[in-house]
């Protein structure tokens, strides 16, 4: 097994060990994080996050087919799903990103 010298283990990337690791980040030190699984908490990866931003933009829509209530002109809303989901996918992987850490496999 290869050894490597770190400034800060962090063990888990859920919750606790994102925000550990994004305040480890402020500083000039090296980071190790020590996960078996997938980077981020279940809420972010699958869970709530995810399908609040799908309640937001069908709520988007909804407003814009509201809006002549108001004196508001607009057209009816076209939902492209695809760029729904590419949204849904990159906050995601923006809340589960790390940068400047390198992958170590054993």
């Amino acid at each position: 097994m290869e050894e490597h010298t770190v400034d800060v283990a962090i063990i888990g990337a859920g919750t606790t060990g994102l925000a550990a690791a994004g305040a480890a980040q402020e500083y000039d030190v090296s980071i190790a994080m020590i996960e078996g699984g997938q980077y981020g908490t279940t809420c972010a990866r699958v869970g709530c996050m995810p399908s609040k931003l799908l309640i937001a933009a069908a709520e988007a829509a909804e407003g814009i087919r509201k809006a002549p209530a108001f004196g508001v002109e607009a057209e009816a809303p076209r939902i492209d799903g695809r760029a729904v989901m590419h949204r849904v996918q990159s906050e995601r992987d923006r809340f589960v990103s790390f940068h400047n850490l390198e992958s170590i496999e054993r």
